[in-house]
């Protein structure tokens, strides 16, 4: 007797047997008992999780010589002959290669004969999407208002690319990735019966890579039972697979903590040495650091091997979270430039030191406002290197968490006193007045009419002979100082004084204050209520 594949072996052929699509399974069964089936599905999802395997249950369910059933009896002549897929009232059509309207003709001509010896004639297009719009459009009247004994069930693992107007006249089922446990419960289940032997590991190995696709780890474990051995190992499905070992990802990233460069890229050319595939690499490297990441804020991933979890809980006391993020981003740029690169070793060389220097980085909080306007620079840190106006700067090499950063950074800032003086004050006017007019476009002119008095203790004295500019000044005093005081990162008063003109001030030519005053008292009045002078005396 010719072999027969795993995954076909396997297929299941009730609804009880479907793993981890209860959802849909129960939905099924409950509207076969109520008799509510409708006259379209659309089974969508991933591939492997079985999608066209519940189209044919659903197809045995109705057509069982029982039924309509939800437990059909896999022994009647209709079952069967749908098991064996050669039943002449389902028919399974391929989208991909019958995408044309005349392929929909022909199919809306064979429903008008009725079904041969079962109940329901039942179509099941598999990769619907693959059907041009065309083809979509002309079953749509068909859709809408088909005949009673007709039914159909379309799957597809792209519902996006499926019309609409398709959509909305089906009902729709989305199937679900299958986890790791219950793949590896199945592979279990399955391993007496064809006296086959794994390693936990190696099952849990054959589990991940499947991706959540049953059928692809049935497919898996065809492959690697062809090895031959009686007992297949860790070693067996990391060699047949090509798949890096985690003791690989945990040296490497031990040395990216020790901020060992030189051992790093010596551990990766080992492992380039060994044929690993870069693309698989680094892909394993974007997991790895996800998997610290979830376990760090403690989420226990799926994917992680409880025998790797004690290793994997320290490491991610190493990192931050910032750290986390930037090694998994900089990790998937890698991964998307891998595909174009005619240099792939050097490319992932490359992020791999940037990532030695993971400890020495940390990002600089308003990067983009410090660039368009640059912010006081107190005395004290005059002499720091101009790398503070990077994205990343050089900091200890010393290992320090997110929470002991921030915390040196608010004993830095209690501890730094700033002492202003009219020199400080000056060369930072045009950044501090771009700011004022900024937020005060109106209020900032009239700064142009003070002069700084005194300066004392942070507590700025300004004086002006405009008695406008002093009392708009003062009406904003509050806001005012706050600027002031949020760009110099202390402390600052603000005080403004007014201060009567001198007497020897021309208003006139030829003529002083006090001589207008004396031939107009009037227009004096006027004169210093508006902080005004003539500048020109038209003749009576």
């Amino acid at each position: 007797m010719a072999y027969i594949i795993l995954a076909r072996k396997y297929r299941p052929q009730t609804f009880d047997e479907v793993i981890a699509q209860e959802h849909i399974t129960n939905t099924l069964k409950n509207a076969i008992k109520t008799d509510h089936i409708a006259q379209a599905f659309l089974f969508t999802g991933p591939r492997g999780v079985g999608k066209t395997s519940m189209a044919r249950i659903l197809a045995k369910a109705l057509n069982c010589e029982k039924g309509p059933t939800d437990t059909p009896c896999n022994e009647c002549k209709n079952c069967v002959e749908i098991t064996r897929s050669n039943s002449v009232d389902v028919i399974e059509i391929d989208g991909a290669s019958n995408t044309s309207v005349e392929d929909i003709r022909g199919l809306q001509n064979e429903l008008l004969y009725p079904p041969q010896s079962s109940k329901y004639k039942i179509y099941i297009i598999d990769e619907v999407h693959m059907l041009s719009k065309n083809a979509f459009n002309a079953l749509l009247k068909t859709l809408e208002e088909p005949p009673k004994n007709v039914k159909f069930i379309f799957a597809t693992t792209e519902p996006h690319k499926v019309l609409a107007t398709i959509t909305s006249r089906c009902q729709r089922y989305d199937f679900h990735r299958i986890p790791i446990k219950q793949i590896i419960k199945q592979i279990n289940n399955i391993t007496p019966k064809e006296h086959i032997t794994f390693d936990d590991t190696a099952i849990f190995l054959i589990a991940k890579k499947a991706d959540g696709s049953l059928r692809d780890a049935l497919s898996l474990m065809d492959q690697i039972v062809s090895i031959g051995k009686d007992k297949i190992s860790k070693e067996d499905v990391l060699q047949v697979f090509g798949i890096v070992n985690i003791d690989v990802y945990h040296s490497l990233v031990q040395k990216i903590i020790g901020d060992d460069e030189k051992g790093l890229i010596e551990d990766f050319h080992q492992v380039v040495a060994e044929g690993n595939d870069m693309n698989e690499l680094t892909l394993g490297m974007i997991e790895y650091f996800r998997n610290i990441l979830m376990i760090k804020i403690g989420i226990i991933p799926e994917e992680v091997h409880s025998d790797d979890l004690d290793a994997l809980s320290p490491i991610s006391e190493s990192f931050s979270e910032e750290d986390l993020l930037y090694a998994i981003t900089l990790l998937v740029d890698t991964k998307d430039k891998l595909r174009t690169s005619s240099h792939p070793v050097l490319l992932l060389e490359t992020s791999l030191l940037k990532l030695a220097n993971i400890s020495r980085l940390v990002q600089v909080e308003n990067f983009a406002q410090q660039q368009q306007m640059p912010s006081f620079t107190p005395p004290a840190q005059k002499k720091k290197s101009s790398s503070e106006k990077v994205l990343f700067e050089k900091k200890q090499t010393k290992k320090k968490t997110h929470s002991e950063k921030k915390e040196e950074v608010k004993q830095e800032k209690a501890e730094l006193k700033i002492i202003l003086t009219k020199d400080i004050i000056n060369g930072e006017w045009p950044v501090l007045k771009k700011k004022l007019q900024d937020e005060m476009p109106i209020i900032s002119n009239h700064f142009s009419k003070t002069t700084i008095k005194n300066i004392s203790n942070n507590f700025i004295h300004y004086s002006t002979n405009s008695r406008i500019a002093y009392q708009m000044l003062n009406e904003d005093i509050d806001k005012i100082t706050t600027i002031f005081s949020e760009h110099f990162h202390t402390p600052v008063k603000v005080v403004f004084e007014y201060e009567e003109p001198k007497t020897g001030k021309k208003y006139m030519h030829g003529a002083s204050y006090e001589e207008i005053k004396k031939k107009s008292p009037k227009l004096a009045d006027m004169i210093k209520a508006i902080d005004g002078y003539i500048i020109e005396q038209k003749p009576d």
